[in-house]
């Protein structure tokens, strides 16, 4: 796996990123940097903040949604552009796979007409040159049959498939970042192997910088660079992908990787890490994560920890081992 070298000028910057509906604040806080060809795994159980982020970073949170902070593109302030110019980036520059292809792809258009309003929007291309390259994406996408599948609909295709018209939709402007929300959350084993190879050797072959958004952590050990692992709207480790597996610093991560099936080992039960993610309106107060951790002291529940250094490359937010 290629490594990102350090010190790459990010394409994507998120600073102090705060989302909130009425008195509930789903994400607190969060800052992350994106570097150029980088896939980096954002990981956590629902409700921890996973998708809100890539919404707020294409400012889709629906209403009444407050999204507050710096998102910075480039040297474009995302967060200041008028609409008709943030509609420019959306799925130009910046691109996004969601999460359920059936609800997410319109059941009254076929597949080619879909990615083919891409096309015609962001490249100016007439109706039958956006054919052509829509077809290009299909096979792009490994689609068998790819010309008929250009007109079939949504329902008459598999849940594999779908995904893949839905990647293709997301690859037609050739975007710089993709946004990857939990693609292969529905599909078998073997599906899910092959979108992830898909997904590899995609962003080799374009350069795109990739957050790909999952609650697998061996996803993420097939695919990322780097992880930041999210848990109740926060981050709580950021870490190189390698690493966080070898040495775990959060007791939620340790709890996530200890979930885990091991097949190098003999058969045992698996760890479950006790309880639930808090609500976003009854939220505890010092560390979220007290109330499940197996360490947690009287100090945990009085401060939230500041997501701080654990080496050169990694950041934890615990006071367990804390220089």
């Amino acid at each position: 796996m290629s490594v990102v070298p350090a010190g790459a000028r990010p394409l994507l910057s998120v600073r102090n990123l705060t989302v909130a509906f009425g008195r509930s604040t789903v994400v607190e806080d969060l800052s992350f940097d994106l570097a150029p060809g980088e896939i980096l795994g954002v990981v956590g159980e629902s409700g921890s903040g996973k998708s809100i982020t890539a919404l707020s970073v294409l400012r889709l949170v629906p209403a009444p949604g407050r999204v507050t902070g710096a998102i910075t593109f480039g040297d474009v302030d995302l967060m200041a552009l008028p609409e008709p110019e943030m509609r420019e980036i959306r799925g130009r520059d910046i691109a996004m796979i969601f999460q359920e292809p059936m609800t997410s792809l319109n059941p009254v258009f076929t597949c080619g007409d879909q990615v083919m309003e891409a096309l015609v929007y962001h490249r100016g291309l007439d109706r039958a040159g956006a054919r052509a390259e829509a077809l290009k994406l299909l096979k792009l996408v490994e689609i068998p049959s790819a010309e008929r599948r250009l007109d079939d609909y949504p329902h008459q295709l598999s849940g594999g498939m779908r995904q893949r018209v839905m990647i293709a939709m997301a690859l037609a402007c050739r975007p710089r970042v993709l946004l990857a929300d939990e693609p292969t959350t529905a599909l078998d084993a073997t599906i899910q192997a092959q979108i992830l190879d898909l997904l590899r050797g995609l962003q080799r072959e374009l350069g795109m910088a990739v957050i790909l958004i999952t609650h697998d952590l061996g996803v993420v050990a097939e695919v990322a660079h780097r992880v930041m692992v999210m848990y109740a709207g926060r981050a709580v480790e950021t870490s190189p992908a390698a690493e966080i597996f070898a040495r775990p610093f959060h007791p939620y991560t340790e709890g996530l990787l200890a979930s885990i099936p091991r097949l190098d080992g003999p058969i045992e039960r698996l760890d479950a890490i006790p309880g639930q993610v808090p609500p976003p309106e009854a939220m505890p107060q010092g560390c979220r994560f007290a109330p499940r951790c197996r360490y947690a002291e009287d100090a945990c529940r009085i401060a939230v920890p500041p997501l701080a250094p654990r080496g050169p490359s990694r950041t934890a937010a615990c006071i367990r081992g804390a220089a």
